[in-house]
């Protein structure tokens, strides 16, 4: 059996026909179409990707601006806590401040009533203290009042340190002035005499140079000033530390009340 070439030829040329043919009018036509249904559904898959996106990004918006007025609102709120915390002390303080200008105003109103009180009794007992002192050591001593004054001062002079001596001869050389001050004024007398008294105590040589005064706050005794050392006896330091203790009790008394 022999092969016929020219209808194998003849079919070979059919089928390149053929193929050429599917390959232009269906072939291609169904990859265009393939491709183009490929394009449109990576389109919608964009546009899906593009719209997710966009619903994302407003999402976290709105979770930011949640997260802001949260804030916000705790901002608020722990401004206006604030705001009544201060209005509250603001009031606390001025009520304490009230109350105490008020205690402070009562504690000076008995300050001054217990000053003027004090003042009134230490001006009695100075009268009568001064007036009994006199008859007493007038009728005691046998001598006038300042006559024992000048006596009590001048032992308490000679009961002074080696010290204290010491230094009211430096302050004599430095200022070379002595200031006698006394209740009562002093006679001639009693002024030569004291005048003595301290020359011997003090081995200064006569005569000194003394200034007397008078100063009848005192209370019947003597002060003596030696630049910027005092020496004294006189009843004021009894009505002073009287007072004193009296200032206390009663102090003592008021804080009761």
């Amino acid at each position: 059996m022999g092969i016929n070439w020219v209808t194998f030829f003849a079919q070979i040329v059919n089928l390149f026909i053929l193929i050429w043919l599917l390959k232009r009018f269906l072939y291609r036509p169904i990859l265009q179409a393939v491709e183009k249904r490929q394009a449109e559904i990576m389109n919608k898959v964009n546009r899906a990707k593009k719209e997710y996106n966009l619903a994302e990004a407003e999402h976290k918006k709105l979770l930011k601006k949640q997260a802001d007025f949260d804030a916000q609102k705790q901002q608020k709120f722990d401004e206006v806590l604030q705001e009544t915390e201060d209005l509250k002390n603001k009031w606390l303080s001025e009520i304490q401040t009230e109350a105490k200008k008020m205690r402070q105003k009562m504690q000076d109103d008995l300050n001054r009533q217990a000053i003027s009180l004090h003042t009134q009794i230490r001006d009695m007992m100075a009268d009568n203290f001064v007036t009994i002192s006199k008859k007493m050591v007038t009728q005691i001593a046998g001598m006038d009042c300042i006559e024992r004054s000048i006596d009590l001062f001048q032992k308490r002079v000679l009961t002074l340190s080696k010290t204290d001596i010491k230094k009211i001869k430096s302050a004599y050389q430095k200022i070379g002035i002595v200031s006698i001050s006394s209740s009562e004024t002093l006679s001639e007398t009693k002024q030569e005499k004291l005048a003595q008294f301290l020359s011997e105590t003090f081995d200064w040589e006569l005569p000194l140079k003394m200034k007397f005064e008078t100063d009848t706050d005192l209370i019947l005794g003597l002060e003596m000033t030696v630049g910027d050392i005092c020496i004294q006896w006189h009843l004021k330091e009894y009505l002073d530390e009287y007072q004193t203790n009296l200032n206390t009790a009663l102090a003592g008394l008021i804080v009761k009340e």
